[in-house]
């Protein structure tokens, strides 16, 4: 009788690791959409480590503001047994996530190795310019700034208030970022996230407003140019308010910022027409901003597409859906 004697460290240094996701927002910790894209991780069977941090309450619009000059402060959350850790921090979207990734916040094995940062679901579309002043978009930003793949989420819903508003919209979540990962057949090897993050490229997830049957699949986009012109109101206090008011604070004028008219643009290709026409849009977004020579765009441009095609169709696959966009690539 031969007997086999087994390193018990060593064979589970060798085992292959669980990918490490961070989860955040700019809606806050206690956010339906935040919940409902977790509670849709943990479902995975113990798929992923999922780690949380995200800010104490809503911090929409942020974009990628940061703090500076002031202290940061973590506490504790409770997001079930299932979450490795969890924090809300009184700070930014982009705050939460540099805190997570460049601090002794997580424990060591966690820090500075998630292998991507998902944010959001937000509760609204991220279309077009929003991507400006998203902080669910500016929390994705900073992961990839910081050379982790990240895609930031969206559901065309200012009304969903209940985590079951967000059920398909966490389902497809869930199938994007394991393309993305490629965790999905035919589980190319490299994954696209490595073209992305060789290209310095996150993901701009929005999902339309319809869900169930009503979702006509996955559809690689490019960034439209619609956005919302702001609409101040001024703000007028009453006769009685008036006498508490200090002769300097009489000559203050006080505006609130309301929405006004839309820049529409629904050219065929673009998140917004994507949105509406009943397409959870998929968009590469670069971090450069300056304007390259055609001969540098074309080298960044080619591996990017192709590797959001793959992920598109990875995903669409994977959830019985069609796949739009990628039929030249």
């Amino acid at each position: 009788i031969f007997f086999t004697f087994i390193d018990i460290s060593k064979a589970i240094a060798m085992a292959p690791r669980k990918p490490r996701i961070l989860v955040t927002n700019d809606d806050g910790i206690q956010a339906c959409g935040l919940r409902a894209l977790v509670a849709e991780l943990v479902k995975q069977d113990g798929l992923f480590e999922i780690s949380v941090c995200a800010p104490s309450g809503e911090r929409s619009a942020q974009s990628h503001a940061i703090t500076l000059g002031q202290h940061l402060t973590c506490k504790p959350w409770d997001m079930g047994d299932n979450v490795h850790e969890a924090y809300a921090v009184d700070g930014t979207p982009a705050d939460t996530v540099m805190l997570a990734l460049n601090s002794p916040l997580f424990q060591p094995t966690t820090k500075g190795e998630f292998d991507a940062v998902v944010s959001g679901i937000n509760r609204g579309d991220n279309c077009g310019l929003h991507v400006i002043y998203s902080g669910t978009v500016g929390a994705a930003r900073e992961a990839a700034c910081k050379g982790i793949p990240a895609i930031a989420f969206s559901l065309d819903n200012h009304m969903a208030r209940k985590m079951e508003d967000y059920a398909m919209s966490a389902q497809l979540s869930v199938a994007i970022l394991k393309a993305t990962l490629g965790m999905l057949p035919p589980h190319p090897s490299p994954p696209p996230a490595s073209a992305l993050k060789a290209q310095d490229v996150l993901l701009n997830v929005n999902f339309p407003i319809g869900q169930g049957q009503m979702v006509q699949g996955l559809y690689l986009t490019h960034q439209s140019l619609a956005c919302v012109f702001p609409a101040f109101k001024e703000l007028h206090p009453s006769s009685a308010r008036l006498e508490e008011l200090s002769e300097s604070q009489k000559s203050e004028r006080v505006f609130r910022n309301y929405a006004g008219s839309i820049q529409r643009d629904e050219s065929v290709g673009g998140d917004g027409w994507a949105v509406k026409n009943g397409w959870v849009s998929i968009t590469p977004l670069g971090l450069r901003s300056d304007i390259e020579s055609r001969a540098s765009q074309a080298a960044v441009f080619e591996p990017v597409m192709q590797a959001t095609a793959d992920i598109v169709k990875a995903a669409a696959a994977d959830t019985s859906l069609a796949s739009g966009g990628v039929a030249k690539l």
